[in-house]
């Protein structure tokens, strides 16, 4: 099927665009798309790649990473894809939305299969940094791996990105360096995006080819995109003033909104815009119209799901309406107003905001005002790019501001955006993001300037839940998706300091509960539990900061804890199975992936530590575990799964059966390649660059204590003899932990680094989340998941 009947089918348009045909069809993909709004993008990107991936010949990756800088278009893109697909019927190829909390879909498990990942710039781009917001910190190297491999990245509207266009061509690069397990290319679109901003150290230079334009063929009035192109709407600015109560702003919209259209209101802050809203349902008064809504970032899912969708509503639903929303709309949002106020803001969102004015062309003739700020205003934007979009909007007072217009302006005035690359992610930085381990006081490096911006807006995920006064929450299940909301680190700090605040949580990951946070622990991207009695949280307004307003918990429907560095999730299974007879579903589903993914040169490594990964929960501690679980298993047998769902407890503060096995692997095999003994370390995420014992370990030592111990494994530990199958037998000895001491050539962490070194963190992370793909999809089988 040709490209042009496939986007037919499934867009149901009687033709694409000649410039998406050009897209779809090219030999190599451009790197830089330079299309107006409203010019179909999406479907650019997103059918040109499955049509590419499904019909032609051209090397394509088998996943689409569509990177968003806005939660606010997250679900409105996911819908229109599993549109695309159902219409196409393809329901093979998985859409998941890549957000905090309990994932929906464990597409990780299927690393051989198309998908389409969908997620903004915050969630995306820290799992690519291997520091994953609002995810367990030992799934960080599952999504590092499989969003760095064989995958293509687009990044939408990029100019609204921040850090993250520096950081997006910085990974671009070092991943054409430091190499990949298949193409893992990227593609920036955009009407504003000046192709300098990708021009950094590590990316300059290694893609020239040209970026992709729109030409005269794309504005053929037969396409519908002249009528968009030329929609009619002029430009003239606000008499009033923006202040923190909203009062003039409010009332000034309230005259300029024509009854039975639409008015679209953008402030550049939550705050702003809620005082506005407020001011507006005062000057209603107790009138129903005009209806008002209010849209920004700070609202749990399940609230932003049921705004997101009157914001889409069409029709009557859009008659005398004034929409209240920050910059969450001003990009890719299906909305068109005839009456169209905003804010002072960078030229870039200037001309995206302008787009939502007339968008279509069927509300003229548009009208489009814009509200000066000063200098105190100016945040979160700078303010020497305040003043240059002051300077042009000035210039254009009166006139008409179609996106042909403002295109031709820009050509006539000659000017070229700048961008200051602040934060730029360099090769150390990656190389010492790949390490997982917290430092010796617990704390992580913060990616927060390579995600977004170094604004104090930077976001921290909160959840409510039903806690007693004096209760601690220790117990409490990890969030759901839908419990979460974001709020910035700044107002959450001012939050904790205020008199009638009760205590909060952060899940510890070493004692496995919710402990007490102290406010120097607050930076972007954890999750807080919160007390239902500290309010904080309103469903009208979204995140408001104070102690009033009463919550209405979302606890998940299907309670789980989160996962603590002696957890073992999923060796908790109501099918009881022996080491022998899980190790041979593993090394099944293992052969599953290699059918499609044989990684070059590694598959054999892959299969001996598929077979040895569970050698070690033959130890003792692991096999007391599972019987304290469950007494009716058979004494006589090493069992993998306890055939029970009761929590297991090993005896051992910390203990990790993945580093046993690894380290009978190196005594059994010492002639393998130490890949092996170091991915069967890692199949749970919680051993990889360093063998280290963790707080806590030292209490319950036995007397004598022994020569060295970490992570509940002792020095001379005997680990008993076990079947693994296929004729691997490990035969009882003494485990030997000299691979801790550093230096020397049996030196964990100098093997470790030399393999890093090797591989590089790419690939080396890649053949990790083969390994824990083929395990944890035994295990959901074996636990009688679909």
């Amino acid at each position: 099927m040709n490209f042009p009947a496939f986007f037919c089918l499934a867009t149901g348009k009687p033709d694409p665009f000649p410039y998406q045909v050009t897209f779809a069809e090219s030999d190599e993909l451009p790197e830089l798309l330079h299309a107006p709004t409203g010019a179909g993008k999406t479907a650019t990107a997103v059918l040109g790649w499955l049509w590419r991936l499904l019909h032609s010949k051209k090397p394509t990756p088998r996943r689409l990473v569509y990177c968003l800088p806005m939660r606010v278009l997250v679900e409105q893109t996911r819908d229109e894809v599993r549109n695309w697909l159902a219409a196409l019927e393809r329901t093979d190829i998985g859409v998941h939305v890549l957000m905090g909390g309990a994932e929906l879909a464990d597409w990780h498990l299927h690393p051989e299969k198309p998908a389409i990942l969908i997620g903004t710039q915050d969630m995306l781009l820290s799992r690519a940094l291997n520091r994953g917001y609002a995810e367990s910190r030992f799934h960080w190297p599952i999504d590092f791996g499989l969003l760095n491999n064989d995958c293509l990245w687009v990044f939408d509207e990029p100019q609204l990105m921040a850090n993250g266009v520096s950081t997006s061509a910085q990974l671009a690069g070092l991943r054409h360096s430091l190499k990949t397990h298949g193409a893992c290319s990227s593609v920036w679109m955009s009407a504003t995006l000046e192709r300098g901003w990708l021009d950094t150290v590590d990316y300059r230079g290694k893609f020239p080819a040209p970026a992709l334009e729109l030409t005269e063929a794309d504005y053929d009035p037969k396409y519908g995109l002249h009528k968009k192109m030329t929609a009619d709407k002029t430009l003239a600015k606000c008499e009033a003033t923006a202040s923190k109560d909203g009062k003039a702003v409010a009332k000034e919209v309230f005259k300029l909104h024509q009854a039975g259209t639409q008015t679209l209101v953008i402030a550049n802050t939550v705050d702003r815009a809620k005082a506005v809203f407020a001011e507006l349902e005062k000057l209603r008064k107790k009138s129903e119209s005009p209806k008002l809504l209010l849209i920004h970032s700070r609202f749990r899912p399940r609230e932003r799901q049921g705004l997101n969708k009157q914001l889409q509503d069409k029709g009557d639903a859009a008659k005398d309406r004034i929409i209240v929303a920050t910059q969450v709309v001003e990009a890719g949002v299906d909305i068109s107003s005839h009456t169209l106020i905003t804010e002072l803001a960078p030229w870039a969102s200037i001309v995206q905001r302008i787009g939502r004015c007339n968008r279509t062309g069927d509300d003229t003739p548009g009208r489009v005002f814009w509200i000066d700020l000063d200098d105190k205003q100016s945040l979160p934007y700078d303010e020497a790019d305040l003043n240059f979009a002051r300077a042009q909007l000035k210039k254009l007072d009166g006139r008409g501001v179609s996106p042909k217009q403002l295109a031709d302006f820009k050509s006539a005035e000659g000017f070229s955006l700048p961008f200051e690359h602040k934060h730029v992610l360099r090769r150390r930085d990656l190389l010492d993001l790949f390490d997982t381990s917290p430092d010796l006081s617990g704390n992580d490096i913060d990616i927060s300037r390579f995600v977004r911006s170094d604004d104090p807006d930077t976001d921290v995920q909160v959840f409510w839940r039903e806690i007693p006064k004096n209760g601690s929450g220790a117990d409490e299940p990890r969030p759901a998706r839908e419990e979460l909301c974001s709020v910035p680190v700044g107002q959450f700090r001012d939050f904790m300091q205020k008199d009638k605040t009760p205590d909060v949580y952060i899940w510890d990951h070493l004692d496995g509960k919710w402990q007490r946070l102290d406010a120097k622990q607050l930076r972007p991207g954890i999750v807080i539990l919160l007390p239902e009695s500290a309010g904080g949280y309103s469903e009208k307004l979204g995140w408001t900061g104070d102690n009033i307003h009463k919550i209405d918990p979302l606890p998940p429907k299907e309670p789980k804890q989160p996962e603590a560095t002696a957890g073992d999730p999923n060796s908790i299974s109501p099918q009881a199975l022996t080491v022998t007879e899980h190790t041979a579903n593993v090394c099944a589903m293992l052969e599953e992936i290699l059918k499609v993914l044989p990684p070059s040169g590694h598959a054999d490594a892959l299969r001996n530590a598929a077979r040895w990964h569970d050698a070690g929960k033959a130890h003792a501690a692991f096999q007391g575990g599972m019987r304290k679980s469950n007494p009716a298993l058979a004494a006589d047998k090493l069992w993998a799964k306890s055939g029970t769902n009761g929590k297991l407890t090993y005896g051992r503060k910390h203990f990790r059966h993945e580093l046993a096995s690894a380290l009978a692997v190196l005594h059994a095999r010492p002639e393998w390649e130490f890949l092996i003994a170091y991915l069967i370390a890692t199949h749970h995420g919680k051993v990889r660059l360093s063998i280290r014992s963790l707080p806590g370990e030292a209490d319950k030592l036995p007397d004598p204590p022994p020569e060295m111990f970490a992570l509940g494994v002792f020095h001379k530990d005997p680990l008993p003899t076990v079947d693994l199958g296929d004729g691997e037998v490990w035969s009882e000895h003494a485990l030997d932990l000299a691979p801790m001491r550093l230096g020397g050539p049996a030196s964990w962490t100098g093997r470790a680094l030399n393999l890093l070194s090797e591989l590089g963190p790419f690939k080396l992370a890649y053949l990790e989340s083969l390994l824990r793909a083929a395990d944890g999809r035994a295990s959901r089988k074996e636990a009688g998941h679909a």
